[in-house]
């Protein structure tokens, strides 16, 4: 894969685990609107479960893409090298 691609796919990577941890945070909230007001949150408290492994999840595809780039970097010398702190920047 090439520098170009693989950097298109981490800032995507990037887009997806902000996108999930805005999830798990509004879903949080809503876990604790329904406690607060003493309705059962079950429903909610396990959905909230799918948003955090799902934010597991792009993590460690961010992660795993940062490392590819990092060595891709490593091994080519006639491509632009693209900041990875300013990548995962983005996801914060």
């Amino acid at each position: 894969m090439d520098l170009f691609t693989l950097d298109h796919n981490l800032r995507s990577a990037c887009e997806r685990v902000t996108a999930c941890q805005h999830d798990v945070l509004s879903q949080r909230e809503q876990v604790r609107e329904l406690e607060r007001c003493r309705l059962d949150a079950s429903v909610a408290r396990a959905l909230l479960q799918i948003y955090e492994d799902s934010k597991d999840m792009a993590v460690a595809n961010r992660d795993s893409l940062a490392q590819t780039m990092a060595m891709a970097q490593a091994n080519d010398d006639h491509e632009t090298v693209v900041e990875i702190d300013v990548l995962y920047s983005l996801a914060a």
